[in-house]
């Protein structure tokens, strides 16, 4: 079960690095059910220039890239994760991405439910997103401002019990949560999407205080 539950989070993680997968020749993982959004880097100082691109709002107070540059698992606090997860939450185990940047999986085995912090370095911040995960996902939405900063959050259809939020930090790198709230949440019809962008809220207040 602890492996049906990575696999569930790294899917998403999959919606956002297989275009980068592809572009290099690398077959796409499959088992992951998820659309691509390319995570190439800005190859040079005009690339970045150029962003945000494809409808991406820019961001118009960046973090400095040094406030990702520590271990995303510990974004959260263990209360924070517990209040996420539950009680027999587990320890957070690192799930980095060559093309993506660092992240973090915590899970709960006995409740079926899990999420991962991506700290997204190796992207084009909420551009990619934007120009790859909108036109492929059926619930594509714009949402409040995390902390100040903008954000969407996205599921591949309206019943999926999985979402994903990523925030935009600065426009060329963001903060993504992927998380499923488990099969009593699911069979329930909880969307997934309000907490999973509490706990993008969580990383990027912690991300700001240590700015």
């Amino acid at each position: 079960m602890k492996r049906a539950l990575a696999t569930l989070a790294v899917g998403s993680l999959a919606v956002l690095a297989s275009a980068c997968s592809s572009e290099d020749g690398q077959a796409e993982p499959q088992d992951s059910p998820a659309p691509s959004v390319s995570s190439s880097a800005p190859a040079s100082s005009q690339a970045t220039s150029d962003l945000p691109h494809s409808g991406a709002p820019a961001v118009d107070n960046p973090l400095p890239e040094s406030t990702l540059s520590g271990d995303p698992c510990n974004a959260l606090t263990p209360e924070q994760v517990k209040t996420a997860l539950g009680e027999e939450a587990s320890q957070g185990e690192r799930d980095d991405r060559e093309e993506l940047g660092k992240a973090c999986r915590w899970s709960n085995i006995s409740a079926h439910s899990s999420f991962i912090v991506g700290f997204q370095t190796e992207t084009e911040g909420l551009s990619s997103t934007y120009a790859n995960a909108k036109p492929q996902v059926e619930a594509f939405t714009e949402v409040a401002p995390v902390e100040g900063y903008p954000a969407v959050t996205y599921k591949t259809g309206a019943e999926d019990p999985m979402c994903t939020a990523v925030v935009g930090v600065a426009n060329e790198y963001a903060v993504s949560v992927t998380g499923t709230l488990g099969t009593d949440a699911e069979r329930e019809g909880k969307d997934p999407c309000g907490p999973v962008q509490q706990v993008a809220g969580w990383v990027v207040s912690g991300l700001k205080a240590n700015s």
